[in-house]
């Protein structure tokens, strides 16, 4: 885990989240890899991103910057001098009333591909006292998760879209991108870390498959049944035998799909590089499933959101309180997800 300090893994392909969670109108900050962007969807449906800090005087773009019309388009007034700097999608910067004829701004390029918003990110380097940004090579593509393996008869493929979106999380978390990693492809953590929501007693992984940098698996958990689960909210959600089909994406996304009676759930984990210390974790759900009138009433879908809150905040606490650096000294039987995902991360650079 030594490697994880100062590792971010440029030439990922990285998703900051559903295109429809960016507002229209609504400025929104995103750091990526060391550095602030301010990410904004016009009333066109565009989607717009900037180098956050106002090159004027230094202003925060995403905190109290607002949209405006000038000539019929859309910009973005900087918080500090309003009207007097206001930037375009496209880089370029009205001030004092005039269009500046290039890009004064840097823009982040963004990809939308089935509803999420993906990035490859820039390299900021000090050139000649100035931060310059330069593009990323990719080194992966974006991912393809389309023909994952264990899908319901009624989904031979996989496209978000099509479904409807019943959850969603976002939180930043204080540690390195790796510890992160490791914790995604961790199957032994669910009877630890998870050991009052998933309420399992033995884990089982069968079908792990590896082509470089994606990892397929099914993870097989079954149900305690002790005294001490009978008075569980958690209780009712957890099957006696609960199977979740893993498949990732290294470094930056997995998709857990459950066959949940013949309904598909879709859980899409994202993650990325906020800085070298700092990851920005999110869960979004989907589902074809359409609740009936007594789960309503016994309030199911507020009990789901709270077992997916309570996974999410669960997996936080570990992260947030692991050491950077260790002597692993001992292997458990489900952690092989996490080690071949660990060995393809270490050819990364090379």
């Amino acid at each position: 885990m030594i490697a994880a300090k100062t590792q971010m893994y440029e030439g990922a392909p990285w998703c900051l989240g559903r295109y429809s969670s960016f507002e229209v109108n609504q400025p929104k900050l995103i750091t990526l890899l060391g550095h602030d962007y301010v990410i904004w969807q016009d009333e066109s449906g565009n989607l717009n991103a900037l180098d956050n800090i106002c090159p004027h005087a230094g202003a925060n773009l995403a905190k109290g910057g607002y949209v405006v019309d000038f000539q019929g388009k859309n910009c973005l007034a900087c918080p500090y001098h309003g009207n007097k700097v206001q930037f375009f999608g496209d880089g370029k910067v009205v001030i004092d009333g005039n269009i500046s004829h290039q890009a004064i701004q840097t823009v982040l390029p963004l990809q939308v591909v089935d509803g999420l918003v993906w990035t490859y990110g820039l390299s900021w380097r000090e050139q000649d006292g100035k931060l310059v940004a330069q593009p990323i090579e990719p080194k992966l593509p974006i991912p393809d998760y389309s023909n994952v393996p264990n899908l319901t008869k009624s989904h031979p493929q996989l496209k978000l879209e099509g479904l409807n979106h019943i959850y969603s999380r976002s939180q930043s978390v204080d540690c390195y991108i790796a510890q992160a990693i490791w914790n995604i492809h961790d199957g032994e953590h669910f009877a630890g870390t998870h050991r009052d929501t998933i309420l399992s007693k033995e884990i089982k992984i069968e079908n792990l498959t590896q082509n470089e940098h994606q990892l397929s698996w099914q993870l097989i958990l079954h149900k305690r049944s002790d005294r001490a689960i009978k008075s569980n909210k958690m209780n009712l959600l957890v099957e006696n035998i609960f199977v979740q089909s893993f498949n990732a994406f290294l470094p930056s996304l997995a998709v857990i799909t459950l066959d949940y009676k013949g309904k598909l759930i879709v859980g899409i984990v994202t993650l990325y590089p906020e800085s070298p210390q700092k990851v920005r974790l999110c869960l979004d759900s989907y589902t074809d499933l359409e609740f009936t009138w007594w789960q309503k009433l016994i309030r199911f879908p507020r009990m789901a959101n709270l077992f997916r809150d309570r996974l999410i905040f669960e997996d936080i606490a570990i992260l947030e309180n692991l050491y950077e650096t260790f002597d692993h000294k001992i292997t458990l039987k489900n952690d092989t997800p996490a080690e071949l995902a660990m060995n393809y991360l270490k050819t990364w650079h090379q």
